[in-house]
């Protein structure tokens, strides 16, 4: 059996369905299975907007309190066709290669978003404004400038941002000041020391989440991997502007994995099949110290019975202050026969009362500026601390990787098996970051 083989069992696309793990079987269904029985979703009602969702906090305000917020101001009715995250990649594939006018909008993770913009499945806001310069002027001045990132492509405005994510250094107050810490580690040198320090038989040190795609190759791998140079914003570390991997000049693969396995010693016994589920469990019941993983996934460990006991701050650095700036966005379907519908509620809601929305409603992933800025909302939503420390730290955003290529998942996944199998002990660094190298330029190849 290939380490390819061998780890393409572990979990993918876990991101954040386990927040809705009650309503992903049914919704899974509905986002794969109607289409393959060729049903269909349902359509908006006529002059009204139909939305492909996800099934998470600020999905529910998009569908809930913001689209009755946006009728009872012009009586345009939003609805929406809510999916688990794995069944809302495969549903957006589905729809939008097929030219299906079914959905006006649709939301997307940014490590999708190339996607539909290369392959003609997405409407730039720009372009439809020019279409009918009358239509509203966009406010994206709202918005935080990390989160516009990845709706800006080829000198156009594609659409809006809908929740910013980074990296979130997570740790426990009262275990540190036991322990005698009084640092909040910084470097992961710091990090490394402090999780053996906080290791004991009752609490692991720290966590790692080797058993999901997403959660080992951007969040563990990815944030030891984002500090090791200077990168331009737009920039991602793993592939330059012409989709050429450099993750591995100077050995920062390799690092960014040598410095996994050694805080692989302090993380809770089992943690080898750990993903977003798992982590986010062990810190709310206690059985972790530290974890560094994107702020939309650590939702509700402050339910839990150490409520008041975290801290949050920007992730450790190896040598640059920098961190990933990741989250969802939301785009036009070019096959919409309601383009300039679509623009005008993308503009409603650029005003940012819609982003409120999605806050009242339980999102903590948030990219409107005037929400960052309030201390008040920080007390509500503490691990907004760590984008108040972007500042604090003069932390530059970069991009998360590989949002530039068309065929991203794919590409996580190549990246996710030779890494999680050098940190579980198949094969070396060095070998692994060859061999994942060679097998994505292939694959960008066909």
């Amino acid at each position: 059996m290939s380490n390819g083989q061998k780890y393409r069992g572990m979990t993918a696309f876990d991101r954040r369905s386990f927040l809705k793990a009650t309503a992903t079987a049914g919704l899974g269904m509905a986002g794969l299975g109607i289409a393959g029985l060729g049903m269909g979703p349902a359509r908006a009602a006529a002059g009204g907007l139909n939305i492909l969702n996800s099934n998470v906090a600020w999905s529910e305000a998009l569908t809930g309190s913001v689209a009755e917020a946006y009728r009872a101001k012009t009586g345009v009715a939003v609805t929406g066709d809510s999916n688990s995250y794995e069944a809302h990649y495969e549903k957006m594939l589905i729809e939008l290669s097929q030219v299906s006018d079914t959905f006006d909008i649709f939301t997307t993770d940014v490590l999708w978003i190339r996607q539909p913009m290369n392959n003609g499945w997405a409407k730039p806001l720009d372009d439809i404004k020019a279409a009918n310069p009358s239509l509203p002027k966009v406010p994206y001045d709202n918005l935080t400038d990390a989160s516009l990132t990845y709706i800006t492509y080829k000198d156009k405005r594609w659409g809006l941002p809908l929740v910013q994510t980074t990296p979130v250094f997570v740790y426990r107050k009262d275990l540190f000041e036991k322990a005698g810490i009084d640092k909040v580690p910084a470097t992961w040198d710091e990090y490394r020391d402090a999780a053996k320090k906080l290791h004991s038989s009752e609490v692991a040190g720290c966590t790692l989440l080797p058993g999901g795609q997403d959660a080992h190759m951007s969040g563990d791998w990815g944030s030891r991997l984002m500090s090791s140079a200077k990168f331009n914003p737009w920039d991602d570390g793993v592939f330059n502007d012409d989709n050429e991997p450099v993750f591995n000049i100077d050995r920062r693969g390799e690092h960014a994995i040598e410095r996994l396995k050694e805080v692989l010693p302090y993380c809770p016994s089992g943690v080898a099949s750990f993903d977003y589920p798992e982590g986010s469990s062990i810190m709310q019941a206690g059985g972790a110290a530290m974890t560094v993983t994107w702020s939309d996934v650590i939702v509700g460990i402050e339910d839990g019975p150490n409520k008041g006991k975290f801290g949050y701050t920007v992730a450790p650095i190896e040598n640059v202050e920098q961190a990933m700036i990741g989250g969802w966005s939301i785009l036009v379907n070019a096959a919409s026969k309601n383009l300039e519908e679509a623009y005008k509620f993308l503009a409603w809601m650029a005003e940012g009362r819609a982003y409120e929305l999605f806050r009242e409603g339980g999102e903590s992933s948030l990219c409107l500026k005037s929400d960052i800025a309030r201390p008040d909302i920080t007390d509500i939503v503490p691990m907004l601390q760590a984008f108040k420390d972007f500042d604090t730290r003069g932390t530059r955003p970069i991009s998360v990787p590989p949002y530039r290529l068309t065929n991203a998942v794919e590409i996580q996944r190549i990246i996710y098996e030779e890494i999680v199998a050098s940190v579980l002990g198949d094969k070396t660094p060095k070998a692994a970051m060859q061999d994942a190298e060679d097998r994505v330029v292939k694959a960008i190849k066909g």
